[in-house]
């Protein structure tokens, strides 16, 4: 298992009931809870594994969330966490903006060099997500407690179907299919089979910050 990470802890914007982990030169989409519907009840990947949100209780506001990278998988723990959920995401520029896109303020996460064709598995851990459902808008600055956490793992790893480690809470199961995504394994196939995309220049929103994320021994 991992035994280097770097770690990043943030509270981050949302809106719609989501906050979005996307690689930093695809095109951002604007999508509501209603297009979260359907999946896992906790993260939906678009097609092209460049663009995931992340589905929280919290309708406006502010999550808490920490962010660890690591060289390998780390160890599997669930019993902190209401829901996890791994998925795939592809970042050719080896970056992600994370936030909310919809209110133009993300930040930027540069990751590790050397990890090719730069695919990386995402952990998702949520928690919290029932009682900041019960809240709804929850605003730091205005000094509401922030109800709802969120842990990101992220390792280098071929692209692979998305795998449900744990789903208990009653926000992910009021919309939550039971059957994993349908087009999990033609992604996979599809990533390992194409040609490797070559970076593209892409500019940064107006209220985008950037993070160097660099693994480190623990």
């Amino acid at each position: 298992m991992a035994d280097q990470k770097d770690t990043r802890d943030m509270r981050i914007s949302m809106s719609h009931s989501q906050y979005v982990l996307y690689a930093a030169n695809a095109e951002p989409l604007e999508l509501t809870a209603d297009d979260l519907a359907g999946g896992n009840g906790l993260v939906s990947v678009t097609p092209a594994s460049t663009y995931a949100s992340i589905m929280t209780g919290t309708s406006w506001g502010n999550v808490d969330l920490t962010i660890e990278v690591t060289k390998e998988e780390p160890a599997l723990h669930v019993d902190d966490w209401d829901e996890i959920v791994d998925i795939s995401l592809h970042a050719p520029s080896n970056a992600l903006n994370i936030g909310d896109v919809s209110a133009d303020s993300t930040e930027e996460i540069s990751l590790p060099t050397g990890n090719e064709p730069r695919w990386w598995r995402v952990r998702v851990h949520a928690r919290g997500r029932d009682a900041a459902a019960e809240a709804g808008d929850i605003w730091a600055e205005e000094g509401d407690e922030v109800l709802e956490q969120h842990l990101l793992h992220l390792w280098p790893a071929p692209p692979a179907p998305e795998l449900r480690h744990k789903l208990t809470d009653e926000v992910g199961a009021d919309v939550r299919d039971p059957q994993t995504d349908p087009h999990a394994s033609g992604k996979a196939e599809k990533a390992q089979t194409a040609p490797p995309e070559h970076e593209q220049p892409h500019s940064l929103p107006h209220h985008t910050r950037t993070t160097n994320l660099h693994t480190r021994d623990s």
